[in-house]
């Protein structure tokens, strides 16, 4: 018998605890850029007669039917930078700033963006594919709604490794967008198919470019939590969305057209 197991007073030396990994994080930017732009854009609008006059709405680049079946494609672009009036304005740019600088931290801002604009793009499509010469729409909420399934994607994916916290996460979004989706078939006047479009591009996008998380240096004071995925090494898949829609939209054009 030791000595230490005979002395009921030995207390063992202490066990340091591991160290606390945190996830790497990107420092936000184009969640601010896209905020100044909106506000700066319906400011404009204002000075110009007005948000929510469709000559306005038109002339800044609304996401209008018979404008993109004439060609003017770059309404499906110009149009996620227009609100009609104020409360359209404050609701987007609440969500893009409580989703954004989250999703932006954790995918970095190249990701991000770029995700941001494809879910955008989807959701004016949506619109237009289903609405064709009656479409007269406006908003981010396409690329909001992409980026609120960009936030169901990534919790999703590392529901393992965040446990709890992953699984309010998703409980939470799935909420959120049950509770938009039923609010905007009951009520007119919002472009449903927009948010649809942009919630499954946002959510196969953000799948698709989702940080994969390593530990390196896992047994010495240096460990690390480091994101092994970028946009470089998975370009295909933005590439591919390029694709798709660059097939959909001659194909939705010509559909009404005909």
């Amino acid at each position: 018998m030791s000595y230490r197991d005979a002395d009921p007073y030995y207390n063992p030396p202490p066990v340091e605890p591991p160290p606390t990994l945190h996830l790497p994080l990107s420092k936000p930017f184009f969640t601010y850029a896209l905020l100044a732009a909106i506000v700066i854009v319906w400011l404009l609008m204002t000075l110009a007669g007005g948000t929510t006059t469709t000559r306005v709405l038109i002339a800044f680049g609304a996401n209008y039917g018979p404008g993109i079946l004439d060609g003017e494609i770059w309404r499906l672009f110009t149009s996620m930078f227009i609100h009609i009036g104020g409360l359209h304005l404050l609701v987007n740019a609440y969500a893009l700033f409580i989703f954004g600088l989250e999703m932006e931290r954790l995918y970095s801002p190249d990701r991000f963006l770029v995700i941001y604009i494809l879910a955008g793009l989807f959701g004016s499509l949506a619109s237009f594919a289903t609405k064709g010469p009656l479409v007269l729409s406006a908003g981010a909420s396409g690329a909001i709604f992409g980026i609120i399934g960009m936030n169901l994607a990534f919790f999703l994916i590392h529901r393992h490794d965040l446990g709890r916290v992953s699984q309010a996460r998703i409980q939470g979004t799935l909420v959120i967008i049950a509770i938009n989706l039923v609010f905007g078939f009951m009520v007119p006047g919002i472009d449903n198919m927009a948010h649809i479009g942009g919630l499954v591009a946002g959510f196969l996008l953000g799948y698709g470019l989702a940080p994969k998380y390593e530990v390196v240096n896992q047994y010495s004071t240096d460990a690390r939590v480091v994101d092994t995925r970028s946009l470089l090494n998975r370009w295909w898949i933005p590439a591919l969305g390029v694709v798709i829609l660059a097939t959909g939209i001659p194909l939705s054009i010509l559909y009404w057209q005909g």
